[in-house]
């Protein structure tokens, strides 16, 4: 079955990791496209409702729901809550996760859980329940979040990397698994993002030693490290997720969008 456009019927979206920065731009990006709904999912319930009370003024009906992407029990509890109160999902944006920064060396067991738990089991999930609510009705599509830290090497991003890498096989083995039941899996990858963000993130690990003295942890003049010179923005990394969740994007699948502005010259940072 194809999928419908949102001309032929109400339509409706969900967005993890709404509370802000990228996620919230996914969120008003559906609200202006014409969603009849958009589900707004994140821990951070002060910045959830604010972006709900934006795609409401966008014209959407919007649902705040909590989620938690570290508990498994919280992911089913959202997605049954979704589907309850749309009774459909046409679009899923699977934003919401975290960067995450740290000395390899010092990098604890429970860091690693904590980070990979939720960017990659996390995502896992939240598919799954995704699929369980599109399967029946025969369409619909899931668009996944990697990192460029995942493919071009920087200092302290080795559990990033591993996390966030891990999105991409994932997003094609469901693209595989999805495509006879009229589903499309798709994964999007920001560069160097202006992002405003809401919310307690977790501590770093031990700070990142690199070599030859170059500073680690400075996002001073970070764009100069971009093929384009400066730095992607919200709305761009959104525009491309709205246009791969929906029926625009008919014949893609299984596929990775990197949005960086081109290749890097350099990410000795």
């Amino acid at each position: 079955m194809q999928p419908s456009t949102p001309q032929q019927q109400p339509w409706f979206a969900l967005v993890t990791g709404a509370a802000s920065g990228i996620g919230r731009a996914t969120a008003l990006k559906f609200a202006a496209a014409g969603a009849t709904g958009v589900a707004c999912l994140d821990v951070h319930v002060e910045g959830n409702a604010s972006t709900s009370g934006e795609v409401e003024l966008a014209g959407a009906r919007a649902l705040e729901v909590t989620l938690d992407l570290g508990d498994y029990d919280s992911i089913v509890a959202a997605y049954e809550t979704v589907h309850q109160e749309f009774g459909r999902l046409d679009a899923a944006a699977h934003v919401g996760g975290y960067s995450w920064r740290g000395d390899t060396l010092g990098v604890t067991p429970q860091e690693w859980d904590r980070v990979v738990g939720v960017n990659l089991r996390g995502t896992f999930f939240c598919c799954q329940q995704a699929l369980a609510i599109m399967y029946p009705q025969g369409s619909g599509g899931i668009v996944n979040m990697s990192a460029d830290a995942a493919f071009d090497p920087i200092h302290g991003y080795s559990v990033q990397a591993a996390a966030k890498g891990g999105v991409v096989p994932l997003t094609k083995a469901l693209a595989f698994e999805a495509a006879r039941r009229g589903v499309r899996v798709n994964a999007v990858s920001p560069g160097i993002t202006r992002v405003k963000r809401s919310g307690f993130v977790p501590d770093r690990g031990a700070p990142v030693v690199v070599p030859g003295g170059l500073a680690a942890d400075s996002s001073e003049g970070l764009e100069q490290h971009t093929g384009a010179g400066r730095w992607m923005e919200t709305d761009e990394i959104a525009s491309v997720i709205a246009f791969l969740a929906g029926p625009a994007s008919s014949g893609v699948n299984g596929e990775l969008v990197r949005i960086n502005g081109g290749p890097y010259p350099t990410l000795e940072f």
